[in-house]
């Protein structure tokens, strides 16, 4: 799974040149954009079997998942159901993972959004959809507040 398009992303928004695949802001910068970047870099690159504890920690405690429903209802669910759901799916699939496209970022001093498109892939489908992370700057790191997604 290639890293590029989120550090393509995250370059332009520190201002850096063209990316290599070697380039990546790093967790430890000093600039709060790349704190950022980094974040919704993790999204995506922790989302894994072995790494979804890790992963759980890019949330807030009090993060909802938003996602509406054929049917016309809507799902929302907390941190622990969102992240239980997750756990379930990598148990049952033999390989699972996201990527992120045309990612948006924006921010306005500790508030955040992350618009994208994503495609989810388990088992050799994939599915695309669009999604929008909500992130706040807490006095330790930037964190996800919540997500809506739909496919």
């Amino acid at each position: 799974m290639s890293r590029l398009p989120a550090i393509a992303f995250c370059l332009a928004l520190l201002g850096g040149a063209a990316p290599d695949a070697q380039v990546a802001p790093s967790a430890g910068s000093a600039t709060p954009a790349a704190a950022l970047c980094r974040v919704v870099d993790d999204y995506v690159q922790l989302y894994q079997k072995d790494t979804l504890a890790e992963w759980k920690a890019l949330f807030l405690p009090s993060f909802t998942s938003t996602s509406p429903r054929a049917d016309g209802g809507v799902t929302v669910r907390t941190l622990e159901e969102f992240y239980q759901s997750q756990v379930r799916g990598f148990a049952r699939a033999t390989t699972m993972s996201e990527s992120l496209e045309n990612v948006a970022i924006q921010q306005s001093g500790r508030l955040a959004t992350a618009w994208a498109d994503f495609v989810f892939h388990q088992d050799g489908t994939s599915r695309r959809g669009r999604l929008v992370l909500t992130l706040v700057d807490t006095d330790t790191a930037w964190r996800i507040a919540s997500l809506l997604f739909s496919y």
